[in-house]
């Protein structure tokens, strides 16, 4: 009985991992407004940022950061359903890293950033500029904010269907001993 209960408790939880990182993929950036890249005559009044799903509303945040790392963010992030919206000063002319980090709907944050480029590239003193852009400047699913792994929930979810399992085998179990113990005796 033990070797069945602990045989079907790895199960379980063994079963179930495997698929969840192609079943339950985190929420991804899937728009921005200025786009990555994108040369911008004049200021951006905001950094609009959607998302594939709705995301969970706590620990969302936006950075914009010039390159003598100075945050020019005016107030908290806007986040409506999908989309998170910051509003933003006027920006000086030079080049800015646009950071975000939200919570997907799944629980997890995730992350990423991009740059952007205000008013005439020549304001912006050129090796502050390309320096910034090589180092800081995430590219493919980190700035897309796809992260991997597997969802928090679902360790729980494993181990909630093994021990639901383990009861069920349980409950089985005590059900033929005691039908045993009272068959010789009538």
């Amino acid at each position: 009985m033990g070797a069945t209960l602990l045989a079907a408790l790895l199960l379980c939880v063994g079963a179930s991992l495997p698929a969840a990182p192609a079943a339950f993929a985190h929420d991804q950036l899937i728009s921005s407004s200025p786009a990555p890249d994108e040369r911008l005559n004049k200021s951006p009044a905001s950094i609009i940022l959607s998302f594939s799903s709705p995301l969970l509303a706590l620990g969302h945040e936006v950075r914009v950061v010039d390159d003598n790392d100075k945050n020019w963010v005016a107030g908290a992030p806007v986040l409506t359903r999908e989309t998170l919206t910051q509003a933003l000063p006027e920006l000086p002319d030079g080049g800015y890293q646009v950071s975000w980090r939200v919570v997907s709907a799944d629980g997890h944050p995730i992350s990423g950033g991009y740059r952007i480029h205000v008013g005439n590239p020549a304001a912006a003193p050129p090796a502050a500029s390309a320096s910034a852009g090589a180092s800081s400047e995430p590219s493919g699913a980190a700035a897309n904010g796809t992260g991997d792994g597997v969802p928090g929930w679902m360790p729980a979810a494993g181990t909630a269907a093994a021990a639901g399992l383990g009861i069920y085998l349980a409950f089985i179990g005590l059900r033929r001993i005691k039908r045993n113990t009272q068959s010789p005796s009538e």
